[in-house]
Protein backbone atom coordinates (compact mmCIF):
# COMPACT_ATOMS: atom_id res chain seq x y z
CA UNK A 1 0.00 0.00 0.00
CA UNK A 2 1.29 3.44 -0.95
CA UNK A 3 0.26 6.53 0.97
CA UNK A 4 0.38 10.21 0.08
CA UNK A 5 -0.93 13.44 1.53
CA UNK A 6 -2.48 16.26 -0.44
CA UNK A 7 -3.77 19.62 0.80
CA UNK A 8 -7.46 19.60 1.59
CA UNK A 9 -9.55 21.93 -0.56
CA UNK A 10 -13.16 23.10 -0.66
CA UNK A 11 -13.78 20.24 -3.08
CA UNK A 12 -13.22 17.85 -0.15
CA UNK A 13 -15.91 19.35 2.08
CA UNK A 14 -18.61 16.80 1.27
CA UNK A 15 -16.26 13.89 1.91
CA UNK A 16 -14.99 15.43 5.17
CA UNK A 17 -18.59 15.98 6.25
CA UNK A 18 -19.47 12.34 5.48
CA UNK A 19 -16.47 11.00 7.42
CA UNK A 20 -16.99 13.30 10.38
CA UNK A 21 -20.69 12.47 10.51
CA UNK A 22 -20.12 8.74 10.97
CA UNK A 23 -20.81 7.85 14.63
CA UNK A 24 -17.79 5.55 14.91
CA UNK A 25 -15.58 8.47 13.82
CA UNK A 26 -17.08 11.44 15.67
CA UNK A 27 -17.61 9.43 18.87
CA UNK A 28 -14.00 10.24 19.76
CA UNK A 29 -14.03 13.94 18.83
CA UNK A 30 -14.01 16.25 21.83
CA UNK A 31 -16.07 18.98 20.17
CA UNK A 32 -18.64 16.87 18.33
CA UNK A 33 -21.32 14.53 19.63
CA UNK A 34 -23.64 14.28 16.64
CA UNK A 35 -23.48 14.34 12.82
CA UNK A 36 -22.37 17.64 11.36
CA UNK A 37 -24.75 20.11 9.77
CA UNK A 38 -23.61 21.32 6.34
CA UNK A 39 -23.95 25.03 7.16
CA UNK A 40 -21.83 24.68 10.33
CA UNK A 41 -19.25 22.61 8.48
CA UNK A 42 -19.00 25.22 5.72
CA UNK A 43 -18.73 28.03 8.26
CA UNK A 44 -15.89 26.17 10.03
CA UNK A 45 -14.06 25.70 6.72
CA UNK A 46 -14.37 29.37 5.77
CA UNK A 47 -13.22 30.59 9.19
CA UNK A 48 -10.11 28.38 9.46
CA UNK A 49 -7.00 30.29 10.46
CA UNK A 50 -3.51 29.25 11.51
CA UNK A 51 -4.01 25.64 10.48
CA UNK A 52 -3.25 23.22 7.66
CA UNK A 53 -5.32 20.23 6.60
CA UNK A 54 -4.34 17.33 4.34
CA UNK A 55 -6.29 14.44 2.86
CA UNK A 56 -4.77 10.99 3.35
CA UNK A 57 -4.68 9.17 0.02
CA UNK A 58 -3.79 5.49 -0.34
CA UNK A 59 -3.10 3.28 -3.32
CA UNK A 60 -4.34 -0.29 -3.18
CA UNK A 61 -4.89 -2.53 -6.17
CA UNK A 62 -3.42 0.20 -8.39
CA UNK A 63 -6.19 2.63 -7.46
CA UNK A 64 -5.82 5.83 -5.41
CA UNK A 65 -8.55 6.77 -2.95
CA UNK A 66 -9.09 9.28 -0.15
CA UNK A 67 -9.40 7.65 3.28
CA UNK A 68 -8.90 10.27 5.98
CA UNK A 69 -7.54 13.57 7.18
CA UNK A 70 -4.56 14.85 9.12
CA UNK A 71 -4.34 18.41 10.39
CA UNK A 72 -2.39 20.83 12.48
CA UNK A 73 -4.00 23.82 14.20
CA UNK A 74 -2.78 26.72 16.32
CA UNK A 75 0.20 27.30 14.04
CA UNK A 76 0.62 30.77 15.56
CA UNK A 77 1.61 29.16 18.87
CA UNK A 78 4.82 27.45 19.91
CA UNK A 79 2.97 24.16 20.38
CA UNK A 80 0.52 23.44 17.55
CA UNK A 81 -2.21 20.85 17.97
CA UNK A 82 -2.25 17.84 15.65
CA UNK A 83 -5.14 15.59 14.76
CA UNK A 84 -5.68 12.59 12.55
CA UNK A 85 -8.56 10.33 11.65
CA UNK A 86 -9.19 7.64 9.10
CA UNK A 87 -12.73 8.27 7.90
CA UNK A 88 -12.95 5.12 5.82
CA UNK A 89 -13.52 2.74 8.71
CA UNK A 90 -12.80 -0.35 6.61
CA UNK A 91 -9.20 0.93 6.45
CA UNK A 92 -8.71 1.06 10.22
CA UNK A 93 -5.85 -0.99 11.60
CA UNK A 94 -3.67 -0.81 8.49
CA UNK A 95 -1.06 1.68 9.76
CA UNK A 96 -2.53 4.62 7.84
CA UNK A 97 -2.94 6.82 10.92
CA UNK A 98 0.63 6.01 11.99
CA UNK A 99 1.96 7.13 8.61
CA UNK A 100 -0.20 10.27 8.78
CA UNK A 101 1.01 11.16 12.26
CA UNK A 102 4.63 10.65 11.21
CA UNK A 103 3.95 12.87 8.18
CA UNK A 104 2.60 15.71 10.31
CA UNK A 105 5.36 15.53 12.94
CA UNK A 106 7.98 15.55 10.14
CA UNK A 107 6.25 18.57 8.57
CA UNK A 108 6.29 20.40 11.91
CA UNK A 109 10.02 19.66 12.31
CA UNK A 110 10.63 21.12 8.86
CA UNK A 111 8.75 24.25 9.98
CA UNK A 112 11.09 24.47 13.02
CA UNK A 113 8.54 23.73 15.73
CA UNK A 114 10.05 22.23 18.88
CA UNK A 115 6.95 20.40 20.11
CA UNK A 116 3.34 19.54 19.29
CA UNK A 117 0.31 18.53 21.31
CA UNK A 118 -2.84 16.48 20.87
CA UNK A 119 -6.08 15.97 22.76
CA UNK A 120 -7.31 12.40 22.88
CA UNK A 121 -10.53 11.04 24.33
CA UNK A 122 -9.93 8.85 27.38
CA UNK A 123 -11.98 6.02 25.84
CA UNK A 124 -10.02 6.11 22.58
CA UNK A 125 -7.35 3.52 23.36
CA UNK A 126 -6.43 3.08 19.70
CA UNK A 127 -5.48 6.76 19.36
CA UNK A 128 -3.71 6.79 22.73
CA UNK A 129 -1.60 3.83 21.61
CA UNK A 130 -0.99 5.41 18.20
CA UNK A 131 0.24 8.72 19.59
CA UNK A 132 2.39 7.02 22.23
CA UNK A 133 3.91 4.74 19.57
CA UNK A 134 4.96 7.81 17.57
CA UNK A 135 6.52 9.43 20.66
CA UNK A 136 3.80 11.51 22.30
CA UNK A 137 3.57 11.39 26.10
CA UNK A 138 0.44 11.95 28.14
CA UNK A 139 0.98 15.09 30.19
CA UNK A 140 -2.43 15.82 31.71
CA UNK A 141 -6.14 15.31 31.74
CA UNK A 142 -7.78 18.46 30.42
CA UNK A 143 -11.33 17.29 31.10
CA UNK A 144 -13.01 14.18 32.41
CA UNK A 145 -13.27 12.88 28.87
CA UNK A 146 -9.83 13.60 27.38
CA UNK A 147 -6.12 13.70 27.97
CA UNK A 148 -3.46 15.99 26.55
CA UNK A 149 -0.39 14.56 24.86
CA UNK A 150 2.91 16.23 23.97
CA UNK A 151 5.85 15.34 21.73
CA UNK A 152 9.28 16.95 21.53
CA UNK A 153 10.15 17.34 17.89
Amino acid sequence: MKIEFRPATADDLELLLAWRSHPEVYHHFSEQDEPLVWENHLEWWQSRENRRDWIIVINTAEQWRDVGSVSVADLETETPEVGVYVGEITSWGNGIATDALNFITDWLREQNYAEARAKIAKDNEASQNLFEKVGFERISSTEESEGEYLIDL
